[in-house]
């Protein structure tokens, strides 16, 4: 008969975690648990001598499972047996108690994007967030637990482990590869950001919950007055170009690096398309109507997939698109297009710079509960032009309400009327004058 005993130093394999030695007549095997305490804290740790106990079994399975399929009898067999016998013990328990919450959410997030239900944008987004969720459970050593045991406490941990992760970073760099287009944290992340992972994690335990996986989401142990404080966001005042800025970035002649940003730049004012959907746009998306208006048309990639139609978005085209269309072709970045808008942001950046656009605006800092003033050169990003576009077409549009037959918001007036394709060119050409 096998005994088991605790080996008083390191095993022979050098191990200098808690080891056991296996003895059966002459037969001697030395297993490492890899857990670095002393043999005496077990037994004033109930825990450490449970996970003990749970090495010492999986010992005498392997013993016999060995002696069964008449394997070679030596240490090597005997640990890879070992560590066999223990996975297949964990993927057991796993079973009974759940599936782990990440692989849960990794397998909600995949059929989603089987299903239609997120684009391939939102996808790779989402993808990230979960990412997020299982840096955070390695780190407090709960990667095995269940969407049943995920607690209201700990989605509150989660929350403040999203606004604080940089700090982390320097301590699990294993977590955090470089490469990719991935880059670690480096600083407090805002509120919306929060507020956006926090939404996700809500729409997978909604989910969860109406299919009886689980029986109540932890959103829903929150009180209502702490539910709406924490999922609140307060958005910025929209930052976005005046007509007279755009004209001067328009008229500047500027180096031929940057060139190509004035082009893109330009070209998604006139647009208003989301700079994702710009970059993809080819030749075979500019057309001409039966009234010979030019146009650009195009799904949009965010929204495609949960689009109650199959039309796509017509955008008519005024002069200065007209133009940068000829000359460039729509090819503006090389064949960069996974780096496209990181390249872009900076060098907009530079662009607004040296074209002398430096109006203040509004940022507000969660940390100081402030707001503070920056030029608009230091915080431009892709979302600029698709915001001056609105912006613009906002201020030169007629009021649908101001008839005062329907109530303001209300969704009938746009049951009577619609904009045609020529409509909307006079629109584009009023706004840009």
């Amino acid at each position: 008969m096998e005994t088991i005993t605790m080996c008083d130093g390191a095993a022979p394999t050098g191990a200098a975690s808690i080891c056991f030695r296996l003895k059966d007549g002459g037969q001697i095997f030395y297993h490492s648990t890899g857990i670095n305490a002393r043999p005496e804290d077990a037994a004033r740790n109930p825990a450490l001598r449970s996970e003990l106990n749970r090495h010492c079994l999986a010992m005498c399975k392997a013993y016999t499972l060995m002696q069964v399929k008449r394997m070679d009898m030596n240490n090597r067999i005997f640990e890879l047996q070992v560590q066999r016998v223990m996975a297949e013990c964990a993927g057991l328990a796993r079973r009974q108690d759940g599936e782990p919450v990440y692989e849960r959410l990794r397998r909600y997030i995949e059929e989603a994007y089987r299903d239609g239900v997120i684009g391939a944008g939102r996808y790779m987004i989402t993808l990230g967030k979960a990412r997020k969720l299982q840096r955070f459970l390695i780190i407090n050593g709960l990667s095995g637990i269940s969407a049943r045991e995920f607690t209201t406490e700990l989605l509150l941990e989660y929350r403040k482990f999203v606004y604080d992760e940089y700090l982390y970073v320097s301590q699990f760099p294993y977590l955090y590869p470089s490469g990719g287009g991935r880059h670690a944290p480096q600083r407090r992340c805002k509120d919306a950001t929060v507020v956006h992972d926090l939404k996700a994690l809500q729409a997978f335990f909604r989910e969860l919950e109406d299919t009886g996986e689980i029986r109540r989401s932890p959103f829903k142990k929150i009180s209502f007055e702490k539910r709406r404080s924490i999922m609140h966001v307060m958005y910025d005042a929209p930052v976005f170009m005046k007509a007279e800025e755009l004209r001067k970035v328009m008229k500047t002649d500027v180096p031929s690096e940057l060139q190509w940003v004035k082009d893109l730049f330009v070209l998604n004012c006139a647009l208003g398309c989301r700079i994702g959907d710009l970059l993809r746009l080819t030749m075979d998306k500019v057309a001409v109507s039966e009234d010979g208006i030019p146009y650009v048309h195009y799904f949009p990639l965010k929204t495609a997939q949960s689009q109650g139609t199959n039309q796509e978005i017509q955008t008519p085209l005024i002069e200065p698109a007209i133009e940068i269309i000829r000359r460039t072709k729509l090819v503006f970045i090389g064949h960069q297009p996974k780096y496209g808008r990181q390249v872009y942001n900076k060098s907009l950046r530079r662009l607004l710079a040296y074209c002398g656009i430096d109006r203040k605006v509004s940022l507000y800092d969660s940390e100081l509960g402030d707001n503070v003033y920056k030029p608009i050169y230091e915080v431009a990003s892709s979302k600029l032009a698709r915001k001056t576009h609105i912006d613009m077409l906002t201020k030169v549009q007629i009021n649908y309400y101001a008839s005062g037959l329907h109530r303001t918001g209300s969704d009938a007036v746009f049951r009577y009327t619609s904009l045609e394709l020529k409509d909307r060119l006079a629109l584009l050409q009023a706004a840009f004058e």
